[in-house]
């Protein structure tokens, strides 16, 4: 499964979108090298609201437990990146491009330990954004850290295989809620309504 296709294959983002016309939900489990000079793409899509409101049940059931799977992998995930061997490894590979940043005159502009986050990529200097993604493809930053994140999210998401199990059985209860309603969940007292 390609790495920028686990909202879809997993959480049944694609699925999802069709259903509510929307941007695909759950964008944050697309694993994808950064990319300092392009905005990221948005992690929340869906309609949710009114959407939601007029499905039936069982779909608004569905996606309520997809969402809470979801939900709970991404903690898990972000948790296990941010300790033990992987928070080690992130530091390492963080280092990596601040030393590169700094050779090409980039200094962290804030006090106390610096961070990817303190440069402020993404915020309109744009010399900052390229040098940063010209460091991060000299580095290796950009591969060593989906690597990382794909690693440690299938760790993850092999601790829940129960889980998905069950959210790919939902698919045809997403799908249904796309097709015209005549069954007896839409008549009032056996008549139509």
């Amino acid at each position: 499964m390609p790495a920028t296709r686990i909202a879809d294959r997993i959480f049944l983002a694609d699925t999802i979108a069709a259903v509510e016309h929307c941007d695909p939900p759950f964008g944050d489990v697309n694993v994808v090298s950064p990319n300092f000079v392009s905005p990221p793409v948005p992690v929340d899509g869906g309609c949710g609201g009114s959407t939601r409101a007029s499905a039936p049940w069982e779909y608004v059931d569905a996606v309520n437990r997809i969402t809470a799977l979801h939900d709970t992998v991404v903690r898990e995930w972000d948790v296990r990146l941010k300790s033990g061997p992987e928070a080690a490894e992130t530091r390492a590979i963080e280092s990596m491009l601040r030393h590169c940043l700094d050779r090409a005159g980039f200094n962290h502009p804030g006090p106390g330990e610096p961070t990817i986050e303190g440069y402020g990529f993404g915020k309109g200097d744009r010399a900052l954004d390229n040098a940063a993604q010209r460091c991060s493809d000299d580095t290796g930053y950009g591969v060593r850290t989906a690597t990382q994140r794909l690693r440690t999210l299938k760790s993850v998401l092999g601790t829940h295989e129960a889980e998905i199990n069950d959210i790919a059985r939902l698919k045809p209860v997403l799908e249904r809620a796309t097709q015209p309603h005549t069954g007896p969940e839409r008549t009032r007292f056996g008549l139509p309504q």
